[in-house]
């Protein structure tokens, strides 16, 4: 064999070598990755569900709904992903919590939202993640915007410069967290309320 093919040979197996070892070390620490923050969005629920000692898992699997954004000019994506249930000490239903996605300025925008079981009010909500600008659409964290939501309903319009004040400089930020907030609810609400 001419030295060439020989080193040809021998990155092939280095390759496929490497190929294996990160296949397997992705395979564990994806699986720990996912556990991580599973644990995390489950400890975000006792923030947005006041007086809860333990949460149930109502819904597992996360819905992709498409629907077609003609402003955006391409599919607009909304997940109804895990719904929890919060019950208080005495084993009473507080209300529930989900979390609503919609594309901001930066990205995907995800907020965990906490609703009353007897009023169906927004108790609270809690951004998850973004990638928005920093000091301008990043106030989307505020407290100041956040308690905007707070007593809104399925049957409020939850949209900003309709019931929700917006956010000087971040109107897309501002937009898209209401978007999540109202289309998360409305699709979580049916799931909860209508047992799909």
């Amino acid at each position: 064999m001419n030295e060439s093919l020989k080193m040809v040979v021998v990155l092939a197996v280095i390759a496929m070598a490497s190929a294996g070892i990160l296949s397997v070390v992705y395979g564990t620490t994806s699986v720990i990755i996912e556990e991580n923050a599973a644990r995390a969005l489950e400890s975000s629920v006792f923030e947005v569900l006041p007086n809860v000692s333990r949460v149930e898992i109502i819904r597992r699997s996360a819905d992709e709904l498409g629907v077609d954004d003609p402003k955006e000019m391409r599919e607009q994506e909304q997940r109804t992903t895990l719904i929890y249930q919060g019950i208080d000490s005495n084993e009473q239903v507080v209300g529930y919590a989900f979390v609503g996605e919609a594309n901001g300025y930066g990205g995907v925008i995800r907020i965990l939202v906490g609703v009353d079981e007897v009023t169906d009010e927004i108790l609270n909500i809690k951004v998850l993640s973004h990638t928005e600008t920093p000091g301008l659409g990043s106030r989307i964290e505020d407290e100041s915007f956040r308690s905007r939501f707070i007593g809104k309903t399925v049957e409020d319009p939850i949209a900003i410069n309709r019931d929700i004040d917006n956010i000087s400089g971040a109107t897309v930020s501002a937009t898209a967290a209401a978007d999540a907030v109202r289309q998360g609810f409305v699709n979580a609400s049916a799931v909860y309320r209508g047992g799909e």
